[in-house]
């Protein structure tokens, strides 16, 4: 059947509940062709199970499938032009799989493939595991023991329910090894963002989207969780939700703490304009460190009408972090011969705030997909740092005590607008603006026996977006057109730059397809990076940002092919201008400075294999090849520093065995080869992860017990080219740990209040990272 935009069409409705006639979700429901059951076009039912096509005049049936329900088929039906008809309420009831004497539900559906994101259901797929964990399962995805995410290895931005997180890296890490996957419905792998997100970031999206709960009454569920490798590790919280027929109210109160140790080496070689060694550095840092996270959150649902909800979010945050650092460093001459010997002691206690509220309204215009939604959002985050710090100098014998305060201020204003207009036939209209303000305020106060001094830095930034997007899903076809328009203003400058993004999906046959996606992206320096003041890591290395760092301007590739869903095969390529690079700068002798830089551009190669099915329904695989090689070129300390990169192969290999229906035992293996990123060289590393999983109390309640990295063979060690300073650095930390996590659902799922997203790009910049 061909359908085009001249045809007249009708209207075909109907609603989806479970056995207990409660609404049901989510549902896949598939418009078919009476005469040959040719697939015309497939939706999901709404949040509350409700279904809706325009369809050119016809005979048809709709079929309706969901993980672990039986399939339904309507009856054959006919529709004329300009006809509206509804199938009324449509009943799936559970279904249970017998094998070898054990109830075995049935598979999800693991991957849909669209045009501009490859989707995973997770229905049920690691079922009680912190999402953190399952995230290993996913096409691509691969975290690491120090919990780094990539995916296609590309760094991520973490969106929870379509609204980018803006939490440190250890805050992140605890709220998903927190967030149990029984309380996610699906995950978005966003390889290539669209126009329709903001044009910051070089990097992927994933995107998690929570189950909601729409039956009315109290609903919650709790989970604990506890580790221990050199000292111990906890996460906690509960979730609450109680909906009445006029609103919906959402508590959350979640916990996570970690104490851990953290060891540097850091061997530095300083080199003339001739590249001749002039001195050496060594610095042998060990800390320990305690890092506890409390994220309450409130919100509220008013249902104004059928169609409209007003929206209320407010989440206070409170973040402690105690660093114990000792520093043991040697200087030597060109010859290897002790220039001196000391002692560093850091010790540092920050306490950090943040306060995010929101406010959103969304109005439905009709059944058929006609929305608006409207973000108003204010965001401020402090973090108050006081140092104590103390070096003692063997040659000559001194003791020079110092005391550093360091607060760090950033708040975000940001007001954002989209609207959806479906224009039948599978076509599509979206578009929006944003604008948000932001004001980072930086100060420094530094006290030592020879005198105080103070320094500040403050920056302030204004962003203003325009976006359109159209698209259409076609049985063979789909694609989706693109174009953002941003123009940001800055103390230092200001400018205006058009981001189009295209996304192309082609059904070859039904079990093969490729895809084609292209955009452009911009990565604005964080506001830290852009903060000239001193951090200390010891009295020879020292960190701080470029206030003269330069966005970087990336424009990206992707061709993929894929069979069955199952199996993909890709080709990416990223072309990056200014690209951020770490350089080493020597202020004295002994005494190096970090900070970013741009680089004239780096470009990014990747060939992937990724392979991810129930294969049994007892096991179930999801492995990833990649082989990758950057290039890059810039000047640096005014040495010309250019690479071609080298041919680097990683891998990950993840599998689940059901022995019964509650009882599974995991494996995780990855492997990452020897690479360059840049001005950096990795090194190579491999780690394998094994845990058991058991769930009872018919399914509410589950238990994991996990052993990460078993062998303890991960390794963080890397060679950094600076051009007039070379480094050695190896990190080592708790990689080797056991876990147990433990989750309960009552009452039913959890529904996440709907928050809004106006602010996420210029939070996600405030991060700050750990020294």
């Amino acid at each position: 059947m061909i359908l085009n935009a001249q045809q007249k069409t009708g209207k075909i409705s109907g609603d989806v509940v479970d056995e207990n006639s409660a609404a049901l979700p989510f549902v896949q429901v598939i418009l078919k062709n009476s005469r040959d059951s040719s697939t015309v076009k497939a939706v999901l039912a709404d949040d509350k199970g409700h279904f809706a096509f325009e369809i050119p005049a016809g005979k048809y049936l709709i079929e309706l499938k969901m993980m672990g329900y039986g399939i339904v088929y309507s009856k054959v039906f006919d529709i004329a032009s300009a006809q509206t008809e509804s199938l009324g309420i449509i009943q799936l009831k559970p279904v249970t799989t017998q094998l070898a004497a054990v109830n075995i539900s049935a598979p999800p559906p693991f991957v849909e493939r669209r045009a501009d994101k490859l989707i995973v259901n997770l229905n049920g797929l690691g079922s009680g595991a912190p999402i953190m964990e399952v995230m290993n399962q996913f096409p691509g995805v691969t975290v690491t023991p120090d919990d780094r995410i990539s995916l296609n290895g590309k760094s991520v931005e973490i969106y929870i329910d379509g609204k980018a997180t803006v939490l440190s890296g250890e805050a992140l890490a605890g709220l998903l090894k927190g967030m149990s996957s029984s309380a996610i419905q699906k995950v978005e792998l966003i390889a290539q963002p669209s126009a329709k997100y903001d044009a910051a970031g070089n990097g992927a999206i994933i995107n998690i989207i929570r189950k909601r709960n729409y039956k009315v009454g109290l609903n919650g569920n709790i989970y604990a969780g506890g580790g221990k490798g050199a000292f111990g590790k906890a996460n906690g919280g509960i979730n609450l939700n109680y909906k009445r027929a006029i609103y919906n109210l959402l508590l959350n109160l979640d916990y996570n703490y970690n104490d851990y140790f953290y060891n540097i080496y850091i061997a530095s070689t300083f080199l003339n304009g001739n590249g001749t060694p002039i001195g050496h550095s060594v610095s042998e840092i060990q800390s320990t460190r305690t890092n506890a996270n409390y994220t309450p959150n409130l919100g509220i649902d008013f249902y104004l009408s059928k169609r409209t909800t007003l929206s209320a979010s407010v989440k206070p945050g409170f973040q402690t972090f105690d660093r114990d650092g000792f520093a043991n460093i040697n200087n030597t001459n060109q010859v290897g011969n002790d220039v001196s010997q000391s002692k560093f002691v850091n010790l540092v206690g920050i306490r950090a705030t943040n306060f995010s509220s929101g406010l959103r309204l969304q109005h439905q215009f009709d059944t058929v997909g006609r929305e608006l939604t409207t973000d108003l959002d204010y965001y401020r985050y402090g973090n108050y740092n006081d140092q104590d710090n103390r070096t003692i100098t063997f040659s000559p014998s001194s003791d020079l005590p110092s005391v550093i305060v360091q607060n760090r201020v950033f708040d975000v204003y940001a007001f954002k607008m989209d609207y959806t207009h479906p224009l039948g036939n599978g076509r599509q209209l979206e578009m929006g603006m944003k604008t948000s303000y932001v004001n980072s305020g930086n100060s420094n106060f530094y006290q030592d026996r020879n005198g105080q001094q103070a320094d500040s830095f403050d920056y302030k930034e204004s962003i203003s977006a325009l976006f359109l997007t159209y698209g259409r899903t076609g049985q063979k076809f789909s694609y989706q057109l693109g174009i953002r328009g941003e123009y940001t203003h800055g103390q230092s400058r200001s400018y205006f730059q058009p981001f189009p993004s295209l996304h192309f999906d082609y059904k070859l046959t039904k079990n093969h397809n490729l895809t084609l996606s292209l955009n452009k992206r911009v990565e604005r320096p964080g506001y830290e990076s852009l903060n000239p003041l001193v951090r200390i890591i010891s009295s020879n290395n020292l960190q701080q940002g470029n206030p003269a760092l330069l966005p970087v301007i990336a424009y990206n590739t992707d061709l993929w092919y894929g069979y069955k869903n199952a199996f993909f095969f890709g080709l990416t390529y990223s072309y990056s201008a200014n690209d951020f690079v770490s350089i080493s700068v020597p202020l004295t002798d002994s005494v190096i400075t970090t900070l970013p830089g741009n680089a004239d551009y780096s470009d990014y190669f990747t060939l992937q294999a990724m392979y991810g099915k129930q294969v049994l329904p007892w096991w179930y695989t999801s492995s990833n090849a990649i082989l990758s090689k950057r290039s890059f070129k810039g000047e640096f300390n005014s040495i010309l520093l250019q690479n071609d990169g080298i041919f680097s192969l990683s891998g990950t290999s993840y599998n689940s065995f059901s022995l019964s229906s509650k009882f599974s035992l995991m494996f995780l293996f990855n492997y990452q080869g020897k690479s360059i990123s840049r001005s950096i060289t990795n090194q190579a590393f491999a780690y394998l992860t094994a845990g058991v999983r058991q769930q009872f109390l018919n399914k509410r309640a589950s238990a994991q017990l996990s052993i990460v990295d078993l062998f303890k063979s991960y390794r963080n060690f890397y060679q950094q080219n600076s051009g007039a300073v070379q480094q050695l650095w190896r990190n080592q930390f708790e990689t080797r740990m056991v876990k147990l996590n433990l989750s309960y659902n009552f009452g039913g799922t959890i529904k996440n209040t709907k928050k809004s997203n106006s602010a996420e790009e210029e939070r996600k910049r405030s991060t700050l990272n750990e020294n």
